[in-house]
């Protein structure tokens, strides 16, 4: 009787995995990665020095500002400036004055010397005065730009959005051209520097493409044109460097900071099962198997997910298996058998 009870209870467990949805065991081709640590860089960093002479004023900005393209960072004095450009604009003045009376005088001597009321000579000295009086009033326009490229020295402005590493200066401080003020970077356009070792340089090449994994955010892939190599090896580490650009516009990232970066270095096959089926037991990780009468508990060693839907099985498994996806009706069917006998 015991042996007709639990066949009616198997029997009737076969018909209730009818409903229960499974899962295959799937071998496939993947891309292999090689999976670095990178270090986000600026493309973009500069030190801002001093064009003119001056004494430090004001200092609008300190390390770690956040600065807008074209804000005013430093001021210096301009009182010497701003006289020069005076002196500029009245020397400007005078050799236009005295170049309008030249070319009048040229105008006047040249319908003289038409009616031949006039030697050569005199149209020539006219001529010579009117060509000198010009050059001299260009040459005090030259001096006048000059002299306003100097004053607009005296502020210097950032020439790029970006945040502030290091000021150099302090107020009151005299400065030369040539001396260091500010350092910045900007954040507009970043990249990813990682060093490859030797023995993967060559595929890396082959291959062209990475991945970038941008905080809680999904990886930035990246093809050919975005990744530079560098020609030569570390001596120190055997290591490549290379770099990978980051797309415009990405937030959240710095200088300095962290991001695991995948190199794709060739293709590997695996077995995977669907996320959905797997269930952890305290320490053991496993999925249930459909097998003869009930579900069975299996213990597997997992690899990394595959499409956020599928995982690597990396040992418990073969290929073509039936996995329960819902660990739960697997385990009612479990209860019901057992119930039965």
């Amino acid at each position: 009787m015991r042996i007709v009870f639990l066949s009616l209870a198997l029997l009737g467990c076969a018909l209730s995995a009818v409903g229960a949805e499974l899962g295959k065991v799937e071998q496939s081709t993947i891309d292999h990665f090689l999976r670095l640590d990178g270090i986000v860089e600026a493309v973009h960093r500069s030190t801002l020095s001093a064009q003119t002479s001056g004494q430090v004023v004001e200092v609008l900005v300190d390390a770690g500002d956040l600065v807008p393209a074209g804000a005013l960072v430093i001021r210096l004095r301009d009182v010497e400036q701003k006289a020069e450009v005076r002196r500029a604009e009245a020397a400007v003045q005078a050799a236009r004055a005295q170049y309008e009376e030249a070319q009048k005088e040229f105008v006047r001597v040249e319908g003289i010397f038409a009616r031949k009321l006039v030697a050569q000579s005199a149209m020539d000295k006219a001529r010579a005065a009117r060509d000198a009086a010009r050059a001299n009033l260009n040459a005090a326009e030259a001096r006048l730009t000059r002299a306003r490229e100097q004053l607009a020295y005296t502020q210097v402005r950032a020439p790029y959005s970006g945040i502030v590493l290091e000021r150099h200066v302090q107020v009151g401080e005299s400065v030369a051209p040539g001396v260091p003020l500010i350092t910045g970077v900007s954040l507009e356009r970043l990249r990813v520097v990682a060093d490859i070792p030797q023995n993967d340089i060559e595929a890396v090449r082959r291959e062209k493409m990475a991945r970038v994994w941008l905080p809680q955010s999904m990886p930035v892939e990246r093809r050919a044109g975005d990744i530079t190599f560098f020609a030569y090896a570390d001596p120190a580490t055997s290591t490549f460097k290379v770099r990978v650009s980051l797309p415009e516009g990405v937030t959240g990232l710095y200088p300095g900071m962290y991001l695991k970066t995948d190199f794709k270095i060739g293709t590997r096959d695996v077995l995977s099962v669907p996320l959905s089926a797997v269930v952890h037991r305290a320490s053991m990780t496993g999925v249930y198997v459909a097998g003869e009468g009930m579900p069975v508990l299996r213990q597997v060693r997992l690899g990394p997910e595959l499409d956020g839907q599928r995982v690597e099985v990396l040992a418990g498994l073969v290929a073509g298996e039936d996995v329960y996806l819902d660990p739960a009706e697997a385990i009612a069917l479990r209860q019901g058998v057992r119930g039965h006998e």
